[in-house]
């Protein structure tokens, strides 16, 4: 199995406002694998959402690298999370209460050179790479849609003719067919990758994200609570979800010619 040596630091939080928490992070690490969900529903139906997506996901993609597929494709992830939609869309029609539950969803398979990520929703990965923070992932929102149709110039424009910018236009759950966005990010020597829901990046600019993420002296998870801390302090008006995820120096030297 190609998995590189991970350091990895999750936090989720349910911010000041919320009295409930519907995120919900997981992984495993000798697998290579992290995952990151923002549940939706009324009642605890989106933390019921959420926390299926993710130990569901976990399990389909650890036995999947378990039973002889040592670099799982982007076909066997894009059929895990086709699995997962289904599961919680059947689960919504059979439970009343459950019913209109649906959640983010966005995981990353790390390998020796590269990580492997596949997205619904609007949870964002960024990869920060000496001192630049570059986002990976586009949202699957109303907002971003019109703006990609040509509707509107920019989503401050779209903003200011009364777009709302929280409509998701995909998400787990919600359909029986869903569109997953896989993609792939070579990794070198350094690089750190942000996994996160929009409760964070809904409270906290990018810039001062790569301010938090550009404390070296502070190790992954005093960065991880420094950027929990600072979507609270800004309002914190959701749940704030983050995963930070990097390869251990002693990993990287060992394979630096493969970056």
């Amino acid at each position: 199995m190609s998995v590189p040596n991970l350091v990895v630091a999750m936090r989720t939080h349910r911010g000041v406002v919320r009295e409930n928490n519907e995120d919900a992070v997981g992984g495993e690490l000798s697998a290579g694998l992290v995952v990151l969900a923002d549940g939706m529903g009324g009642a605890n139906a989106g933390e019921v959402a959420s926390h299926l997506a993710v130990e569901m996901l976990v399990n389909e993609l650890v036995i999947a690298r378990e039973s002889g597929l040592d670099d799982p494709d982007r076909t066997e992830l894009q059929d895990a999370m086709h699995r997962v939609n289904q599961a919680i869309l059947e689960l919504a029609q059979n439970v009343p209460e459950y019913r209109g539950m649906g959640t983010t969803l966005i995981t990353g398979l790390f390998q020796q050179d590269r990580l492997i990520f596949a997205h619904v929703g609007d949870s964002r990965l960024y990869r920060f790479r000496q001192g630049v923070l570059e986002p990976l992932t586009r949202d699957h929102t109303l907002i971003h849609e019109l703006v990609e149709l040509g509707e509107f110039e920019s989503v401050d424009q779209a903003l200011l003719a009364g777009v709302s910018q929280n409509i998701l236009s995909r998400a787990i759950g919600s359909e029986a067919e869903v569109l997953v966005d896989i993609d792939e990010s070579a990794i070198s020597a350094g690089d750190l990758f942000l996994f996160c829901s929009d409760g964070l990046t809904s409270m906290v600019p990018d810039r001062e994200i790569e301010q938090i993420l550009d404390h070296t002296d502070s190790d992954l998870m005093g960065r991880a609570d420094a950027l929990i801390d600072k979507a609270c302090i800004n309002g914190g008006t959701d749940n704030v979800s983050v995963i930070l995820a990097g390869i251990d120096d002693n990993d990287n030297r060992n394979n630096k010619g493969e970056q």
